[in-house]
């Protein structure tokens, strides 16, 4: 990863004392440039990292999907039931 910023402006000696945000994001961006061993794993691993992150997260969505199925299909075989608090006693379901 290669980032180029260019900064043109005309500055006051008040506006570069160590104070300003100016000189502070600077200092950040050289800190970043020479934090190298995490900053370079991560740089060198981010696509098997995406990649890992990627299949866990179809495994997810695979296994929700599945269970989201099921239990529709357990309320679809559950609305055809007709459910009696009480059966009949001679068993014969009649309709009014």
């Amino acid at each position: 990863m290669k980032i180029n910023i260019a900064i043109e402006a005309e500055l006051d000696e008040k506006d570069v004392s160590s104070k300003t945000s100016l000189v502070k994001i600077l200092k950040l961006i050289q800190k970043m440039k020479d934090e190298s061993a995490q900053f370079k794993w991560y740089v060198d691993n981010r696509d098997r990292i995406l990649s890992e992150e990627r299949e866990k997260r179809a495994l997810y969505a695979r296994e929700q999907y599945a269970k989201r199925k099921q239990k529709k299909e357990a309320e679809d075989r559950g609305i055809n039931q007709v459910v009696l608090p009480v059966p009949p006693a001679d068993n014969i379901l009649r309709f009014n």
